[in-house]
């Protein structure tokens, strides 16, 4: 084999050596160069040298994203540098979505420049939401707005609100967070100055809202409040009338049961004086015979006295059990 290669001509060796290099130079460059990328911007027309796709793969850049916005802006006969579309990534923006909006910007006749767009979507995550935003007004609900009024009816209002987004004062400005609950508490406000819940209307509840300046140094644009529905959630008078005849039939129990307690101390009280009296006569009574067994022992009491009036206590006790009255026995 090595005489084969002696015999080779000059000529042939070399163009063997070419063909070599030029093999190792088209595997380097399948390698190193992004070659999607590249035949993308070379039939798009934005022309972007090989050398710096190279560079961008080397430091690990989505390049084709990249390529994809430089390509939209450049169709779009936006005047944008490569060079920016570069530092808004390494910024941690996106890029395409930047692009877009400037798109939606300049066929929509906003003045919108890729700095202010970019700024936006480093502070938002979501330029292409504003721009919209500008170009087509949103509408936001707020429900369960509450307020009393005069005649203390608890009202429950729901709203829609009309806003625009201000590009020159969406970085830095209120939010829209912030804007609603401004108009939250204007219509609730409004409530707590009724009269009569009856006159309760969208006109008297938003009456100047406009020209209160709710919106000043807010991102969005306040361009117009409907009150979508008015309810009654509570009757604070009548929930204060009964709370108020609880209280008054709390009170009277209370009086009651204070009287009723009375009148048991007091029945108690005479059960005690009726068993002291009676405690007072069994000792009276326990006394007599003491005193008849005197008076026998002294002569003034004779036995026969004593059973005559033996005989009298028996006769008067059948008589009152005759007349159904009959007592204790007493002696």
């Amino acid at each position: 084999m090595f005489s084969q290669l002696l015999a080779l001509s000059s000529g042939a060796i070399a163009g063997i050596v070419v063909g070599s290099v030029c093999l190792v130079l088209v595997i380097l460059l399948l390698c190193l160069v992004p070659l999607k990328a590249y035949f993308t911007v070379l039939f798009s027309g934005a022309f972007l040298s090989i050398f710096r796709l190279m560079s961008l793969r080397f430091r690990k850049i989505n390049v084709m994203m990249l390529v994809e916005a430089y390509v939209m802006a450049k169709k779009a006969k936006l005047n944008i540098k490569f060079n920016e579309l570069e530092a808004h990534f390494l910024a941690g923006g996106a890029c395409k979505e930047v692009i877009t909006a400037l798109i939606k910007a300049k066929d929509a006749f906003l003045p919108l420049d890729f700095k202010q767009a970019a700024a936006i979507d480093l502070a938002t995550k979501d330029v292409i939401e504003a721009v919209n935003s500008v170009i087509t007004p949103r509408v936001h609900q707020i429900f369960e707005i509450k307020g009393i009024t005069k005649d203390n009816y608890e009202l429950d209002v729901s709203a829609n609100i009309s806003v625009k987004a201000r590009l020159d004062s969406i970085i830095g400005g209120l939010g829209l967070d912030t804007l609603e609950a401004k108009v939250r508490k204007y219509i609730m406000t409004k409530i707590t100055t009724i009269a009569n819940h009856k006159t309760a209307n969208a006109y008297n509840l938003t009456d100047g809202i406009l020209k209160s300046g709710l919106d000043i140094k807010n991102g969005y644009e306040l361009l117009s409040v409907d009150i979508s529905a008015i309810n009654i959630s509570r009757d604070i008078g009548a929930e204060m009338a009964t709370r108020d005849l609880e209280r008054v039939k709390a009170q009277a129990q209370i009086d009651a049961d204070r009287q009723k307690n009375y009148a048991m101390l007091q029945a108690e009280q005479m059960k005690v004086k009726t068993q002291a009296m009676k405690t007072a006569v069994l000792e009276a009574e326990a006394e007599v015979p003491k005193a008849i067994a005197e008076a026998i022992r002294d002569g003034r009491f004779s036995v026969m006295d004593y059973y005559k009036l033996m005989n009298l206590q028996a006769d008067t006790a059948m008589r009152r059990a005759l007349l159904g009255k009959d007592e204790e026995p007493r002696g």
